[in-house]
């Protein structure tokens, strides 16, 4: 028998013996969101009647290791035109504002989150408001208590930076530009 052919013979008994087995990993599995329980909100400052407005439908796709809790991917999508302000009027000019007709959707998919400590995460991702992709990040506290899972935090977005414009009125009236979008995410992972 050749060397060569030795040496393959040798590798495949290690491999079927289990020597060489890589240790398997569990699949990540979705995580069940419960709507009733979690909230979406963007905290908008202007010089006369700031706000805040409520996403009321999103897409939230993130998926954890049923072992230990860990986020592995995440991915949260949603219409503009499902931000409310609690006021008509406002939403109208909200949505021409954002020129919803031609950009209508906003995501954000995570790229990486680093443990910091003490249920701490930084979490970097890209958002895409306006049909703009731009690089965020941002801290958000992890919590897992047997399978609820629950994310809180806050992510400060300049609206600028998407190309939209700084909303003024009357010379005098001015939207902050930077927004800060809170939000507490609950739900189930799943079972290992």
């Amino acid at each position: 028998m050749s060397k060569l052919l030795k040496l393959g013979v040798l590798w495949i008994g290690l491999l079927t013996s289990g020597l060489l087995a890589a240790p398997l990993r569990v699949a990540e599995g979705p995580v069940a969101i419960d709507r009733a329980a979690s909230r979406v909100e963007i905290s908008v400052k202007a010089t006369v009647d700031s706000f805040v407005a409520r996403l009321v439908n999103y897409e939230a796709a993130i998926t954890a290791d049923p072992a230990t809790g860990r986020v592995g991917a995440a991915r949260f999508a949603f219409h503009f035109a499902d931000v409310k302000t609690g006021n008509d009027k406002r939403d109208r000019e909200m949505n021409e504002w954002q020129q919803t007709d031609h950009f209508p959707d906003g995501a954000f998919t995570l790229a990486s989150l680093a443990d910091q400590g003490g249920g701490k995460s930084l979490v970097k991702g890209a958002l895409t408001l306006h049909g703009v992709t731009r690089p965020i990040e941002f801290t958000a506290t992890l919590h897992q208590e047997a399978r609820a899972l629950t994310v809180d935090g806050e992510a400060v977005v300049d609206t600028r930076l998407f190309g939209l414009p700084v909303i003024r009125k009357f010379a005098l009236l001015k939207v902050d530009p930077l927004v800060v979008v809170h939000f507490h995410l609950v739900g189930s992972v799943p079972a290992a």
